[in-house]
């Protein structure tokens, strides 16, 4: 069975259980796609994170990243790739259990729902925290060693010429 599939049977209900939550990782032109939560969220308030969240009960990973992206940042995930699951502690004490995914492809203008902002960091020192600036750096390496196709460059290429 795909990690992506499995279900997760239900919300931790104790202080000792895990939250199982999953994390997308959206590259764009050497820069990744970061949320500033907001100063009042209850988790993890004013910290500088990869977008993500919860895991809903009978949900399985692949749909709750799904969910999450659309709830979080308005857009429709497309590709994705599993990259790393690691534990976690929340500032407010919740345990967790962190699915990272390499978001390959999404179709939307991506928008911020629920932090206080989403934006395109390019100096990946500016995530707060330390295992995600692993996480990217990691992943822009990989991209950085893979070789641009003909139809990578002339994607690119087509971009650039309608950039602003």
């Amino acid at each position: 069975m795909d990690v992506r599939d499995r279900r997760i049977a239900s919300a931790p209900a104790s202080p000792r259980s895990v939250a199982e939550c999953v994390s997308g990782v959206l590259m764009r032109r050497g820069a990744v796609l970061v949320e500033k939560r907001r100063a009042d969220d209850e988790a993890d308030p004013g910290l500088t994170l990869l977008p993500g969240g919860h895991v809903e009960p009978g949900e399985s990973l692949d749909q709750a990243l799904r969910r999450e992206m659309k709830e979080e940042l308005g857009i429709r995930v497309g590709k994705i790739a599993p990259l790393r699951v690691r534990r976690y502690v929340a500032s407010n004490g919740e345990r967790q259990r962190i699915h990272y995914f390499h978001i390959n492809a999404w179709k939307g203008r991506i928008g911020s729902r629920e932090a206080e902002t989403v934006y395109w960091e390019t100096n990946v020192r500016n995530l707060t925290d330390a295992i995600e600036r692993r996480i990217v750096r990691r992943l822009l390496s990989r991209i950085k060693k893979t070789p641009m196709t003909n139809r990578d460059r002339h994607k690119y290429l087509s971009n650039r010429a309608n950039i602003s």
